[in-house]
């Protein structure tokens, strides 16, 4: 599955407040973010932007309650209009309130120094990467989110963690690990970061700079 095309986007207004979208996401939420400004992207989509108080970070939806993400570019002109990519609206909006990031610095002051708590099973090592790799990524993880289970596997009931991190090269990784009996984690699937997160890594790294 290839993911979403950019498209590009110009701010048309900073006066009309549309609450609409994020009623519809976080209803209970609301009253934490403010209304920045609309966008209206290259297709005639119009997206609403609000602002966390807290983090001041950007979520922007549209009135579908999906979630897009403003891709940054080093190369782009400065006359060019910038460029929205869609993701997922409930990684968008913990991204917002900064709970990504949190988890993951919590999980590095705790549960990494232990690695006592940390298993690996065999399809751990699938696609070729070691444990030190992982081991490495999983300690200075940059962002942690859970998933539900697959749904074409019975036997897989168990919600996921997914920790994205850089090796010792750099090589930015996703583990996925499930919680065990005994409070500890068993890593699962390790691999070099595919598309379905590369937008959630780039923007939880930019909002860390």
């Amino acid at each position: 599955m290839h993911p979403p095309k950019p498209k590009r986007g110009r701010i048309v207004s900073h006066e009309f407040p549309a609450w609409g979208p994020l009623f519809k996401l976080a209803p209970d939420l609301v009253g934490e973010f403010v209304w920045a400004y609309e966008v209206e992207l290259e297709d005639g989509t119009r997206l609403q932007a609000y602002e966390h108080r807290g983090t001041q970070r950007y979520l922007h939806l549209d009135h579908w309650e999906r979630a897009f993400v403003l891709v940054w570019s080093e190369d782009r002109e400065g006359g060019e209009d910038p460029q929205y990519e869609e993701a997922d609206s409930s990684l968008l909006l913990e991204l917002a309130l900064g709970k990504l990031d949190e988890r993951a610095t919590l999980f590095r002051q705790n549960i990494s120094k232990r690695s006592q708590r940390i298993g690996w099973a065999r399809s751990a090592t699938k696609h070729r990467i070691s444990k030190s790799r992982s081991r490495h990524a999983l300690d200075h993880c940059l962002a942690i989110f859970e998933e539900d289970p697959p749904a074409g596997n019975p036997m897989a009931r168990a919600p996921r963690w997914v920790f994205l991190g850089e090796d010792l090269a750099g090589i930015a990784l996703e583990i996925i690990a499930v919680r065990t009996d005994h409070k500890s984690l068993m890593v699962i699937h390790a691999m070099t970061l595919r598309s379905r997160y590369r937008r959630i890594y780039e923007e939880v790294r930019r909002c860390n700079k």
